[in-house]
């Protein structure tokens, strides 16, 4: 953009207020004034052009119009996933209710200028689910009535929570209880954000703590899942269900990021203290992981189970899923077709020359 105002057709000018201009510096379309549009009177093609200039916003921006609408109408409820071309009809239907529908549009531009957290505050999170995770985990109480099922669901509904609620998160009374805590000045709607942002990255559980968990070994992972929830330790629990082994994995990890970092005199076992919450639930974990795998190693051998590699389990459990058979079904179907082709063949083969002797 070069700054010059649009031109609408018939050579007319359409000057901005101050907030207006805030908001439409990044945007194709720029309209006029709440008191210029009292002293012009339309014909039906300035109008009709000005709905057909509303056809040149970008979906995210007509998405963000139509959602305010109905948040300053009470209808909150209706913000729902559209495709993206269905935003900007939407919003066109919407404002043509409205008596003058330039004065509804200048009034959801400066409300999105004055209220609306700009997208550039929440691209850190954008496609991470455990940093999102752990943001909607500050505001839980306020969300105990959503589900989420999956990865995208989870960050669309944490980042529209943000994006047009922001005081939801600036209002929670929440415990970040992190040793270093960061505060970040700003504009209001950015502060605690940014304050959380600085505070969360530089204080979440480091990779060196997480070695040994192996996010392809889909056993640890359930078992881990487990564990953290029979010990009350899950974030979001009712709130968010996971689909997929990364993604229990991401809540893993987000669950232990919510735990203190602060040590205490208080917190080990009887002979060792000064433990943080955190990472005595990592040295607990750790340590019962590691007497699971020797129990389970001393029952297979004696039960007769056959151990799997691990850079093939992955592929059993495809199998798994594809066929629909358990994985004993999986592996005795294996042995036959391969006893079949190895030992019986060579039996017959046998056989054949026994007889032709």
């Amino acid at each position: 953009m070069d700054g010059q105002l649009t031109r609408l057709p018939d050579n007319q000018n359409y000057p901005f207020d101050q907030e207006s201009m805030i908001y439409s510096q990044s945007q194709f379309l720029k309209l006029m004034t709440d008191e210029h549009i009292k002293d012009v009177k339309f014909g039906r093609r300035c109008i009709e052009d000005f709905y057909k200039n509303l056809q040149k916003l970008r979906s995210a921006d007509a998405r963000s119009l139509l959602y305010i609408d109905n948040h300053l109408l009470g209808k909150s409820q209706e913000n729902i996933t559209y495709n993206d071309d269905d935003y900007k009809e939407l919003l066109i239907s919407q404002l043509k209710s409205y008596p003058s529908s330039m004065d509804r549009y200048n009034l959801l531009v400066n409300y999105k200028a004055k209220n609306v957290l700009p997208d550039s505050y929440l691209d850190w999170f954008k496609n991470d689910l455990r940093c999102s995770l752990f943001l909607m985990s500050l505001i839980q109480s306020a969300v105990s009535d959503y589900a989420y099922k999956g990865k995208k669901e989870l960050i669309t509904g944490i980042s529209n929570l943000l994006r047009y609620h922001i005081s939801i998160l600036n209002c929670t009374s929440y415990n970040l209880d992190y040793k270093d805590e960061i505060l970040r000045d700003g504009d209001w709607k950015t502060a605690v954000l940014l304050s959380i942002k600085s505070t969360y990255l530089k204080g979440r559980t480091e990779d060196k703590e997480l070695k040994w968990l192996d996010i392809s070994n889909y056993e640890q992972i359930e078992w881990a899942c487990d564990y953290l929830e029979k010990n009350k330790y899950t974030i979001l629990k009712g709130v968010f269900f996971p689909e997929t082994i990364e993604e229990k994995y991401e809540l893993i990890l987000a669950s232990l990021d919510r735990l203190s970092n602060i040590e205490s005199d208080n917190i080990g076992t009887e002979k060792n203290k000064g433990y943080s919450p955190r990472s005595y639930v990592l040295f607990s974990i750790k340590k019962a992981w590691d007497g699971q795998k020797q129990y389970d190693s001393k029952s297979k051998t004696s039960d007769g189970i056959i151990k799997i590699y691990k850079k093939n389990q992955p592929k059993l459990d495809k199998l798994i899923a594809f066929s629909g058979f358990t994985a004993q079904k999986i592996i005795n179907h294996s042995i036959e077709q391969m006893y079949a082709q190895l030992i019986d063949d060579d039996t017959e083969a046998v056989d054949k020359d026994d007889t032709s002797g």
